[in-house]
C-alpha cells in the first residue's frame, strides 16, 4: 500500500500528526520500535506550557489529558526580585506523566481513521527516487509514501539515515528529578519554578495526586549529586525560598535524570518529501519544559500546511516550506533558550525586566506569556519592553 505519510516514531510529535492528518481524510502510517503500546519515554518532563493550551483544546487533545488525570494550572517564578504570580486569563499549563500520556496518544492515533499504528517495527532505510525521499524501508518490507515524518527523538535515527547535519550546542546544567506523594507547597500557586542564577528548581503538580520535584543545577555542582541522589534532591529542593513542604512526602519513583542533555537542532526539511518534527527537528535544553509543547504544536503546523496539498495534489513543497516558516517561533524562542542553558548569572537587561515585571502588571503579563512561550520572543525581548522597565523602577522607586 502506498501511504500518503509515514510517520516514524509513535510519541508526542507523531501520534500528534497522525491523529491530525487522519482527521483530514489522509492514510497514515505510525511505525514504532517498541513493541507495547504502553511503552513511555522516561527521560521527560512533561509539563507542557501554556502556549500549547489553545492548539490543546482546538484538536480536543487536552479534554482527553485531563479525563486521564492530568494536572491544569499556572506556575509562580521566584527570581532575586521575588515570585511573580500569574494573573486571571492567562493560559494554563497541563501535566500528564508520559507513562499516562504516551499510550493514550497511541490508542487515540490507532483509532482514528486512515491511521495504522505499527508497533515493534523500526524505519532501516529511505526510498528514494529523483533526489526524493518517496518511503521507507522497515526491514525487507518497502512502504512508499508521499511524505516520510520524522518524528523519532533528538537522536533521529531517520535523519542520521538522510545524512542530516546537526547543530549542537552546549548545555550546562544536569537535570534529575523524582515524584512524590504528600508535598505540601507553601509558594503562591500549585506550580512553581525558582531560578537562582545558575540553578534552577521546579515543583510541579502531576496526575493522581503526585508532585514531580526537579532540580536543574550547573555542572560544577555534579559531585554534590553523585553519591545519594535523592538525598541531593530533597536537601536542594528544602533550600529554596518558601520551599515545599517534604515532611510528610514519600517518593514513589526512581531518581530520573541526565548528567549531560545538549541543545540540537536539525533542518526541518532537508529534502523533498522529508520532514522533520518534535526534538528530531529541534531539542531545546529542557529547562524551560518546551519539549512535549513545541512537539504538539509543531505537528500542527506540519499538518496545517500540507494536508491540502497532499488531499488536493497541490504543491507539497510550498507546504513544506509554510511548515518551515511556522518553525521560526521555535527556532526564535530557541535562541534564547541556549543561551541560558550555559548556566551563566542574569545579564543587567534580565535583571532589570524581572524587577520591573513585579510593579508592572502589563510588563509581567508579557514576562509571563514569553515564559509560556505563547508570544513570539520579539514581543519582549525589544528595546520598548527595556524602557517600560527602565521608566517603571524609575517611577516607581522611592
Amino acid at each position: 500500500m502506498t501511504y500518503d505519510v509515514v510517520i516514524a516514531g509513535a510519541g508526542v510529535a507523531g501520534c500528534t500528526a497522525a491523529i491530525l492528518y487522519g482527521r483530514a481524510g489522509l492514510r497514515v502510517a505510525i511505525i514504532e520500535k517498541h513493541h507495547n503500546i504502553s511503552t513511555h519515554k522516561a527521560l521527560c518532563g512533561h509539563f507542557v506550557l501554556g502556549g500549547a493550551q489553545p492548539m490543546l483544546r482546538r484538536t480536543g487533545l487536552w479534554e482527553s489529558m485531563v479525563a486521564a488525570g492530568a494536572a491544569v494550572g499556572g506556575i509562580a517564578r521566584w527570581t532575586a526580585a521575588g515570585w511573580s504570580v500569574p494573573g486571571p486569563g492567562l493560559p494554563e499549563c497541563i501535566s500528564l506523566r508520559r507513562e499516562k500520556l504516551d499510550p493514550l496518544l497511541r490508542t487515540l492515533a490507532a483509532g482514528t481513521p486512515g491511521v495504522d499504528l505499527v508497533l515493534g517495527r523500526a524505519v532501516t532505510g529511505l526510498l528514494e527516487s529523483g533526489g526524493r525521499v518517496t518511503g521507507v524501508r522497515v526491514g525487507d518490507e518497502e512502504i512508499p509514501a508521499r511524505l516520510v515524518v520524522a518524528a523519532d527523538g533528538h537522536r533521529s535515527p531517520v535523519a542520521r539515515l538522510a545524512g542530516v547535519a546537526e547543530d549542537v550546542a552546549p548545555n550546562e546544567r544536569f537535570g534529575l528529578w523524582a515524584y512524590y506523594r504528600g508535598v505540601v507547597p507553601r509558594g503562591p500557586a500549585g506550580n512553581h519554578v525558582w531560578f537562582l542564577d545558575p540553578d534552577v528548581g521546579i515543583l510541579v503538580r502531576t496526575d493522581h495526586d503526585l508532585h514531580m520535584l526537579v532540580a536543574f543545577p550547573a555542572k560544577t555542582r555534579l559531585d554534590d549529586f553523585q553519591a545519594d541522589r535523592a538525598g541531593a534532591l530533597e536537601r536542594f529542593m528544602a533550600s529554596l525560598p518558601d520551599a515545599p513542604d517534604l515532611s510528610s512526602a514519600e517518593r514513589v519513583s526512581k531518581v530520573i535524570g541526565t548528567n549531560d542533555y545538549p541543545c540540537v537542532k536539525r533542518e526541518p526539511t532537508p529534502r523533498p518529501g522529508l520532514v522533520l518534527v518534535g526534538d528530531a527537528a529541534i531539542t531545546g535544553d529542557p529547562t524551560p519544559a518546551v519539549g512535549c509543547g513545541w512537539a504538539f504544536r509543531g505537528a500542527e503546523w506540519l499538518v496545517e500546511s500540507t494536508a491540502p496539498a497532499l488531499l488536493g495534489g497541490g504543491d507539497l513543497q510550498a507546504g513544506v516550506a509554510a511548515y518551515r516558516k511556522a518553525l521560526g517561533f521555535v527556532i526564535d524562542h530557541d535562541r534564547y533558550g541556549r543561551r541560558d542553558a550555559l548556566a551563566r548569572p542574569s545579564n543587567p537587561v534580565e535583571k532589570l525586566i524581572a524587577r520591573a515585571a513585579l510593579r508592572d502588571p502589563e510588563l509581567a503579563r508579557r514576562v509571563y506569556l514569553f515564559a509560556m512561550r505563547s508570544i513570539p520572543a520579539g514581543e519582549l525581548i525589544n528595546p520598548r519592553t527595556l524602557v517600560r522597565a527602565a521608566w517603571t523602577l524609575a517611577r516607581t522607586s522611592p
